[in-house]
């Protein structure tokens, strides 16, 4: 990834979909690769600045706090993206004047999906927020897969679903393993837990097809 500065948001208008353990892996998979990654939580429950608190304070990744306003948000996004390498912000599950505020200083939106219907659906009305407040085009998002049972019948299901109805679609998936609940009791992820492990393998492989996007290479 080059040095530019690129803010990274994770959207989605349904909480528990993963966003903050998206938003919190990736940055502690940067900062254990010697880049220089910071995390803004835009979250009304503040779910990155508690993990932060917590004993392995997400590896030293610093977490700042916004209000809810998007001029707020949009100052912070841009002074941040001016001192580090990475900027990503964790959002809201639900429509708010925040949420828009950070899909519009993005330069790509990861938008998480769990291997459900009824996620889908509010997947699709993600898309539809995204093109609305597109500024001179739409914006470039990208599905991915949360919480799967790796090559389950649903989760090839809904892969082959958003792929048909031509939604960008990363090839990573985060699995449902129980590493990721173990390793935030700690202010952690499994890179800092268990970095051998395979949940770590998955974030590694995260990380570096998000690196390999136009978006991250500009």
């Amino acid at each position: 990834m080059k040095n530019t500065g690129i803010v990274i948001t994770v959207a989605t208008l349904k909480g528990g979909s993963g966003k903050s353990t998206v938003a919190s892996c990736l940055a502690v998979h940067w900062q254990q690769r010697g880049r220089r990654p910071a995390l803004i939580d835009a979250d009304p429950q503040r779910s990155l600045l508690r993990l932060g608190q917590r004993e392995k304070a997400l590896g030293g990744v610093p977490v700042h706090e916004t209000g809810e306003s998007g001029a707020d948000i949009a100052e912070t996004a841009r002074r941040l993206a001016a001192a580090y390498d990475a900027v990503i912000i964790d959002t809201a599950g639900f429509r708010a004047p925040s949420t828009l505020a950070a899909l519009a200083a993005a330069r790509l939106i990861l938008v998480p999906v769990k291997p459900s219907p009824l996620d889908v659906d509010v997947m699709l009305d993600t898309a539809r927020t995204l093109f609305r407040t597109a500024d001179g085009g739409a914006p470039r998002f990208y599905c991915l897969l949360t919480q799967t049972t790796r090559d389950s019948v649903i989760a090839r299901h809904i892969r082959s679903e958003l792929a048909a109805a031509g939604f960008p679609l990363l090839d990573s998936e985060l699995s449902n393993r129980v590493a990721y609940g173990e390793a935030a009791l700690f202010g952690a992820t499994p890179s800092l837990m268990a970095p051998n492990g395979s949940a770590a393998a998955e974030i590694a492989a995260l990380a570096e097809e998000i690196e390999r996007l136009p978006e991250t290479r500009r």
